[in-house]
């Protein structure tokens, strides 16, 4: 590998590296917010069980409502029966009476499966809220790991920044304004290596000519993609 080789590799692996320390900086408050929107939709699951126990228990007191006023409705019939003033009449009210009664006794059912409900919706709630708490511990952590790495990432980006510049020096003056618009609109992504005969960002072969230019340390840009290109030895 020639020297303007191993000095446009050295500077592309800073670019690289450079890009990675970035990545984490920008990918830190992401995942501290990816972690809160996941506990604020567990808290959505648990205001839907909540609301779903405040109907439960309002069916529950509405039937047990109508059960106090069937119960009411039953003593004022047993207290008909002793006024009745025909057998007709003291059956009819007897058959009202066992019909209450009836109607009171799946009331009375229904109650009972109702609470049952609640029981489970309870237990449903009392699950949300340990993952809502699990939820919210895991972003609490993501955030206070981000901000203990974050000092030194920002340490790391400085470094690269001042190697980078040093390592510029390579590219001469006449080239800088073009590699500086390399770098502006791919970042790291402004150097490729060419392994083989093949550009390594765009897949284009690279032409004899070229390759005798890279050969013999000339800066060369790829003809397809306008990479600022060098031979990497250890990839053939």
């Amino acid at each position: 590998m020639s020297t303007t080789a191993a000095s446009l590799k050295a500077l592309h692996h800073l670019y690289l590296r450079m890009h990675d320390v970035n990545l984490k900086l920008e990918q830190g408050p992401k995942r501290i917010k990816l972690k809160e929107q996941f506990a604020q939709k567990q808290e959505e699951h648990l205001k839907t069980v909540q609301e779903q126990i405040t109907q439960l228990k309002k069916q529950v007191q509405q039937k047990n409502l109508d059960l106090q006023s069937n119960e009411a409705k039953i003593l004022d019939l047993k207290g008909k029966l002793n006024t009745a003033s025909s057998n007709k009449e003291f059956d009819i009210i007897k058959g009202q009476i066992a019909a209450d009664q009836m109607a009171n006794s799946v009331l009375e059912d229904e109650i009972l499966e109702l609470m049952d409900k609640i029981d489970a919706k309870d237990q449903e709630a009392k699950d949300w809220e340990a993952k809502i708490k699990t939820a919210y511990a895991d972003a609490k952590k993501v955030e206070q790991d981000f901000e203990s790495a974050k000092a030194s990432l920002d340490e790391e980006i400085k470094e690269c920044q001042a190697a980078i510049t040093d390592a510029e020096q390579i590219i001469p003056a006449d080239l800088k304004v073009q590699f500086s618009r390399l770098t502006r609109s791919h970042g790291a992504g402004a150097l490729a290596n060419v392994a083989g005969k093949f550009c390594s960002a765009c897949n284009v072969m690279i032409e004899p000519q070229l390759r005798v230019e890279l050969n013999s340390g000339r800066l060369v840009f790829c003809k397809s993609c306008g990479r600022l290109l060098y031979m990497d030895d250890t990839l053939e």
